[in-house]
């Protein structure tokens, strides 16, 4: 447990966006920008974790008590931070990861599953960004509402509604971080290989039937408008 508790900053609440999936906004310690953790119950009645993190122990046990964790999706090799921890807690979770991150997701894991591999019996369809670089898959995942819901992680930030304040803050901005949805200055650098490819796979994802709820690793989680969200995102993509 002591392990544990030095993994865990400051963080909100479980909130349910949707029957069945929770959303928590937590912090990191040498950073100002807030980041996010998806949790999903599976058809199976256990529960996905997408991008974890650490929690205080009386909302851990608001976790388990939602279910049993029995997957582990580390998004990217920048969001494995807390997977350790997790591994260690909960040992019969399977860990998934995309393939390019196995090598940095391997070291601080036993053992990783490719992403690219699973979850598809569950009616979870991956989407593959064109136009990026390959470090993130994306999600498209049913809801028990019938409704679908589309988690990604870096591709895209929004923190144009609830900007960090102070320094950190100010720093976020300097470096084009903070504003309505759309890639970062900095993921325009590592990431993009073509902003019109990118700018049109955004744009076709606006077109996923019954579409409620749409998470990134990164900013607020959009539950209206997403299909005009996604297109004006697109639109600034390309500019």
């Amino acid at each position: 447990m002591s392990q544990w508790n030095t993994h865990v900053s400051s963080h909100g609440p479980i909130e349910e966006l949707r029957p069945g999936l929770w959303q928590v906004t937590g912090s990191l310690k040498r950073s100002p920008i807030p980041r996010n953790m998806i949790i999903w119950r599976t058809p199976e009645k256990g529960l996905l974790i997408h991008s974890a993190i650490c929690l205080e122990e009386e909302h851990m046990k608001q976790l388990d008590a939602l279910g049993d964790i029995t997957h582990i999706i580390v998004p990217c090799e920048m969001h494995r931070a807390d997977v350790g921890a997790y591994q260690q807690r909960y040992p019969k979770a399977i860990v998934l990861a995309p393939s390019c991150s196995h090598e940095k997701v391997n070291q601080v894991v036993a053992k990783c599953q490719a992403l690219e591999d699973g979850l598809t019996d569950w009616g979870i369809k991956l989407h593959r960004p064109d136009g990026l670089k390959d470090f993130e898959l994306h999600l498209e995942i049913p809801l028990e509402d019938g409704s679908r819901a589309l988690i990604m992680t870096d591709a895209l930030f929004n923190l144009g509604s609830s900007p960090p304040t102070g320094f950190g803050g100010f720093m976020l901005r300097l470096l084009g971080s903070v504003g309505p949805l759309n890639i970062t200055k900095i993921g325009r650098k590592l990431l993009l290989r073509d902003k019109e490819s990118f700018s049109n796979y955004i744009k076709r994802l606006a077109n996923i039937p019954n579409l409620s709820v749409l998470s990134m690793a990164h900013g607020t989680c959009i539950q209206h408008d997403i299909q005009a969200e996604l297109i004006a995102a697109s639109e600034r993509i390309r500019s």
